[in-house]
């Protein structure tokens, strides 16, 4: 994840993340000049942090503010950038340890399981799908379905999303339907012949109408009515599941969707044991702001103990329990009034999110211990699974 914009919406669906920029002429020499780091400097650092472990790239750079000179050498080499990411996270989750990534990569099937499981998660209204078919769930095959649906049928506030996919691609928040005008929670509105054209164009295979859900109170306060999903990263060294860190993803005052590299969305990072959080950032880089209150609300963020927090813990333990086979997993925890909610599974978290809110690398002492115990259990399992052993 790197400093990047909102795409402009071509229409109600939100666009993913533009590609990440190389670094510009005049942010190198700004940083020169802010930071005491030559561009020679700069360079060379860069160079040195591509190898090995590590695997970042310029624009990770410079986003993670690793130009700092306040960090130190050492504390810099325990940053990852994307590639040396979904390197640890693919040790954790060898596929050939981990089968079944694909099944939790699906949206569908993952929540419908962890509905029958009893696990708290989210309600699918109806499949907007030309070819798959659900069981008893309402199959959209046509725009004019879809149009249908979403005059008839649906109950509001409702969210969509591609059935597979991350970043928020795709995702929108529909606030109410008055004849044929959709209201947006961004406060724009959409025709519902023209919304119905865009999803069946943009998501022949599959796009999820779900029942939207509500803040907690306490957090709808600090952040504003949007969904602003806590992610608890899980472990599992064979002795079962437990959290390795968490953070609270505050979402942009007019955004759908909480997703990082909108443009004012916050990230916290939230302390393991009581829930509360530590710091809080918005932006990266050099645009990087570190904030005890909300830009927008003036709540305190910094200090505030977020709600539910046991269970919030215990409900991502519960939900990684189902799949044990799993080293490391991301989950994204909706918390509303009635309690958390599991949304998502990611099998290849990014910890960008973390090194962002928490301004530390991943492979500090604090985590690393974490993953070399994961690694080395998944390093026996495939051992044990090639030799045709249980």
């Amino acid at each position: 994840m790197t400093d990047t914009g909102i795409q402009a919406p071509k229409g109600a669906l939100l666009d993913g993340p533009g590609a990440a920029k190389k670094a510009e002429a005049p942010m190198i020499v700004q940083v020169a000049q802010q930071f005491g780091v030559s561009p020679l400097r700069q360079m060379r650092d860069i160079f040195s942090m591509r190898r090995g472990v590590q695997k970042l790239s310029g624009p990770e750079y410079y986003a993670l503010r690793l130009f700092d000179t306040a960090i130190a050498p050492t504390a810099k080499r325990a940053f990852l950038g994307q590639a040396g990411i979904n390197a640890i996270n693919t040790a954790m989750n060898p596929p050939v340890a981990v089968p079944t990534r694909a099944f939790v990569g699906n949206k569908l099937l993952y929540t419908q399981l962890l509905t029958q499981l009893g696990i708290a998660t989210s309600t699918t209204q109806a499949l907007v799908s030309k070819f798959r078919d659900a069981g008893q769930l309402p199959i959209l095959r046509t725009a004019d379905d879809i149009a249908r649906f979403l005059r008839q049928d649906a109950i509001y506030p409702l969210f969509g999303k591609p059935h597979h996919g991350s970043l928020s691609e795709g995702s929108v928040r529909i606030d109410g339907c008055e004849g044929d005008t959709l209201r947006l929670a961004n406060g724009r509105t959409q025709d519902v012949a023209a919304f119905a054209a865009e999803v069946m164009d943009r998501y022949p295979g599959g796009f999820l109408m779900q029942t939207a859900l509500d803040p907690h109170p306490d957090m709808a306060a600090i952040a504003g009515p949007s969904i602003g999903c806590v992610r608890i990263v899980t472990v599992n060294d064979g002795t079962g599941p437990s959290p390795a860190y968490a953070v609270w993803k505050l979402p942009a005052p007019a955004a759908m969707s909480d997703n990082f590299w909108q443009d004012g969305s916050l990230l916290a990072h939230v302390d393991l044991h009581s829930g509360e959080v530590l710091t809080c950032v918005r932006g990266t880089g050099l645009k990087a702001e570190r904030l005890a209150d909300h830009p927008v609300s003036g709540a305190p963020i910094v200090g505030v103990s977020l709600p539910f927090w046991a269970e919030t813990l215990k409900i991502a333990q519960d939900a990684h329990a189902v799949f044990p086979e799993f080293g490391i997993c991301g989950f994204d925890i909706a918390v509303t009034a009635d309690g958390p909610k599991v949304l998502e599974c990611n099998d290849n978290p990014s910890h960008m999110l973390y090194q962002m809110a928490a301004n530390t690398g991943l492979m500090d002492d604090g985590l690393a211990p974490f993953w070399d115990k994961v690694i080395a259990r998944q390093k026996a399992q495939v051992t044990r699974i090639q030799k045709g052993t249980s």
